[in-house]
């Protein structure tokens, strides 16, 4: 499960970065890295881009580049 595949209100926890992705080092550079747990606060009306809640900032992410980021599951 991504990044992009999560739902609004929902938490979860970074487990990899695909860095076969162009925009794998992008966004390691925003603050996604491992480890890390984040919350999707909101969704744009066609899904793109999300607001993600990450070390208590949100982050505009397009949804191409949330697909790099890789979760454990749920929480």
């Amino acid at each position: 499960m991504t990044v992009a595949d999560l739902k609004s209100g929902r938490k979860a926890r970074i487990k990899t970065i695909d860095f076969t992705h162009p925009s794998s080092f992008r966004v390691m550079e925003y603050g996604f890295t491992p480890g890390q747990e984040i919350e999707i606060m909101n969704k744009a009306f066609l899904g793109d881009p999300l607001s993600v809640s990450l070390r208590g900032t949100l982050i505009a992410i397009r949804k191409t580049d949330a697909k790099c980021i890789e979760l454990d599951g749920e929480e």
